[in-house]
């Protein structure tokens, strides 16, 4: 229990509500604020925002997000170039492909056209369900938490939190199209944490380095996105998202510069 942590999943909100996020459609943007684009390969596409004064009031994350404003998110999806070019934290320049801008309510923001070549989502306004969440069996916590020094793998899966009925029961509390704010990512295959932990470090650390599990504790999960064919989004072969943050004791609170993302699919 004391693994867990809250997080929120988004769910069709109803008409005429204040929406905690919205997916598609088209960005409302500063003048002062040019369309993200990648350099050397094109403009991103828009996916979506967080309405951070809706989530701030009402959902007890122990995520580091801003407490009003609005944070967007665009990426290279590969319409842009005909699916030429992708992004992935292995390769850490190809990161200028995803990004997030926070939005200040003081801002004058405008409604955006997309640029040519470039998809634009279905949209979809979206309410908040407050849920809980836990790291998956190979996730450091749990391991932490669980795994005795010096156990073997095969030991430590026959270990009751391991349980396939357990697992099960876990994932089924809310299964289906999973778009989700804060808490444990759902990984499609591993943890992102150490995916987006091996690009910070420029790919230049090998896997079971303790180097590479220290970079991974300091990133959280912000935003995943999952596949959804009511937005016409499709991510890889039913793939999710995600957007991430790096968690350090500093006194500016939250900032777009420390955010990183990765993806997977099946």
């Amino acid at each position: 229990m004391e693994l867990l942590r809250p997080a929120i999943q988004l769910v069709p909100g109803s008409p005429g509500t204040s929406a905690v996020a919205r997916l598609g459609g088209l960005p409302y943007l500063p003048e002062s604020e040019d369309w993200p684009t990648w350099p050397g390969h094109g403009p991103l596409s828009y996916v979506g925002e967080i309405a951070c004064e809706l989530v701030a009031a009402n959902f007890p994350l122990d995520v580091d997000l801003p407490s009003s404003g609005r944070l967007l998110f665009f990426y290279f999806d590969g319409s842009y170039d005909n699916f030429a070019t992708t992004v992935g934290t292995w390769d850490a320049s190809t990161l200028m492909g995803a990004r997030a801008l926070h939005v200040s309510d003081d801002d004058l923001a405008s409604q955006r056209s997309t640029p040519l070549g470039v998809t634009t989502y279905i949209e979809r306004h979206f309410d908040g369900r407050p849920i809980m969440t836990a790291p998956g069996w190979e996730h450091d916590d749990l391991r932490a938490a669980f795994k005795a020094p010096g156990q073997d793998h095969r030991s430590f899966m026959d270990h009751p939190v391991n349980a396939d009925d357990f697992v099960e029961a876990l994932h089924e509390r809310h299964t289906g199209t999973l778009h989700q704010i804060g808490g444990y990512a759902e990984p499609v295959q591993g943890p992102v944490e150490h995916e987006v932990a091996l690009a910070a470090l420029d790919n230049q650390v090998p896997h079971g380095d303790p180097r590479l599990d220290e970079e991974a504790r300091h990133w959280e999960l912000v935003l995943q996105v999952d596949s959804d064919d009511d937005l016409g989004m499709m991510w890889g072969d039913e793939g999710v998202l995600y957007w991430m943050t790096r968690v350090d004791q500093s006194p500016s609170g939250f900032l777009a510069e420390r955010m990183s993302f990765t993806w997977q699919c099946g």
